[in-house]
């Protein structure tokens, strides 16, 4: 029981407070049994005096003293900043991007199988709410198996149906995806609208459609997906006359929130908290927010520096951020050594033999050690193959030959560089979710199931 011992010191030492002399008096045991006893109380264990709090406009039990607490300080003791001056390195970066390869980089890939406009607005509509974890496969391909059914009334009324006929039944969180199926057919089915006619229903103003698809009820359309719904009707050519497009902004995801705190724009005073104790997702919401704040910073900086590689709006953006954020920012790269004391990189630890032994007519095992970033390696050191890198071409890291275009906001081969990681989320509501995770304080147990 040594380190729970000295961890239990070293939070004393921590904070500045002297254990007495005599501290040890108990048995290691006793010790270990009165610390993880308070420790699950005070974190995970609720009672009926603790009160409630609102979440999508309904009450719900605080799940434990330290989720009251969180709820009310998380924004002061982690303390999100934007940080001007890399706001401004990052927007020269983007720029400095744009020039050397084009405004394509910022473009929208969708094979959308040259549907019209109003059955692409249906499909997006009716699936963008479900792109969490994995994205429908194919969408637009399959309303040209089926137009039928992606028809609002009958996903309202069989949305199990619907999410088969997508392929998504296979998928975890059944239930939330049930819901938002059938609330956002519901909302067409109520208007008397087609998803194409959305934007005339709300006046083609872009913020009163984000508006009204993130308070209609468990639609599925929180901040990030009414950006991105949006972004993707303007660049599909659906809805291009949108007013006020420039106020939506990047719709933020674990990669864009990487992106942020890695390029530093957005700072916290501490690396952020696993989502084990980020109950109700106080931290993920914050950090959500105030990392789609820092990348609008960007993108008015960008305005300035050079308005004509500038986007018209900052959701314009968030493609090639989630991009790099996905395929640059994963390390990814790993060194590799065989018994002849050839040492070596290649993407991914499954290579079995020696590529160097291999060229020499021998196969010799090849050992897996180091991760890295991509970015923490010089660019003619990434694996080749005639001068090419070894990945698929639609990679970024192939776009841009290996170099990323924010090294100079991030500066990865720096002796203090830290690849922080982005918040995660579990989910409020649903069967593994902190709603059906409570326990009682007088009955012990609980927690969440995987």
């Amino acid at each position: 029981m040594d380190s729970l011992i000295k961890f239990v010191a070293e939070i004393n030492r921590k904070m500045g407070i002297d254990l007495p002399t005599n501290w040890r008096t108990l048995t290691d045991p006793e010790i270990a049994r009165r610390f993880l006893s308070g420790v699950n109380e005070y974190f995970f264990q609720t009672h009926a005096d603790l009160g409630t709090t609102v979440f999508q406009e309904q009450d719900f039990q605080y799940f434990s003293e330290f989720h009251k607490f969180w709820e009310a300080n998380h924004a002061e003791i982690l303390d999100a900043r934007i940080n001007e001056t890399q706001c401004r390195v990052a927007a020269k970066c983007l720029a400095n991007a744009v020039s050397k390869y084009g405004r394509q980089i910022l473009s929208l890939t969708a094979n959308t199988h040259g549907l019209g406009k109003e059955a692409v607005a249906q499909v997006r509509f009716l699936t963008a709410n479900q792109d969490f974890r994995e994205p429908p496969e194919d969408q637009f391909g399959r309303y040209l198996e089926d137009p039928t059914e992606f028809d609002a009334s009958s996903v309202h009324q069989d949305p199990a149906a619907f999410l088969h006929f997508l392929g998504m039944t296979r998928l975890s969180q059944t239930d939330k995806r049930l819901d938002f199926a059938k609330n956002a057919a519901l909302f067409l089915v109520d208007k008397k609208i087609k998803a194409f006619g959305i934007a005339g229903h709300f006046g083609n103003n872009a913020v009163e459609i984000r508006e009204a698809l993130v308070n209609a009820p468990n639609l599925g359309y929180g901040s990030k997906k009414a950006n991105m719904f949006i972004r993707d009707m303007v660049e599909l050519g659906v809805w291009p006359g949108l007013s006020h497009y420039d106020e939506i902004d990047v719709a933020s995801d674990i990669n864009t929130m990487k992106l942020a705190l890695r390029t530093r724009i957005l700072q916290t005073n501490i690396p952020l908290l696993s989502s084990f104790l980020d109950i109700f997702c106080w931290q993920y919401s914050y950090i959500d927010e105030m990392s789609a704040a820092a990348w609008r910073r960007v993108w008015e900086l960008w305005t300035e520096i050079d308005a004509r590689s500038a986007p018209r709006s900052p959701c314009l953006m968030d493609f090639m951020l989630y991009r790099i954020g996905r395929e640059y920012c994963d390390d990814d790269v790993v060194e590799f050594r065989c018994e002849r004391g050839h040492a070596f990189l290649h993407f991914g630890a499954r290579l079995k033999n020696c590529k160097l032994c291999m060229a020499e007519g021998r196969k010799t095992p090849a050992k897996p050690g180091l991760r890295v970033l991509p970015c923490q390696v010089n660019s003619h050191d990434l694996p080749r193959e005639n001068g090419k890198l070894l990945l698929s071409n639609d990679n970024l890291l192939t776009v841009f030959d290996g170099v990323c275009i924010f090294e100079n906001s991030c500066e990865p081969k720096a002796r203090g560089f830290r690849s922080f990681d982005p918040p995660k989320s579990i989910s409020i509501k649903g069967q593994t979710g902190w709603t059906n995770s409570y326990a009682d304080r007088e009955r012990g147990g609980g927690g969440m199931m995987g």
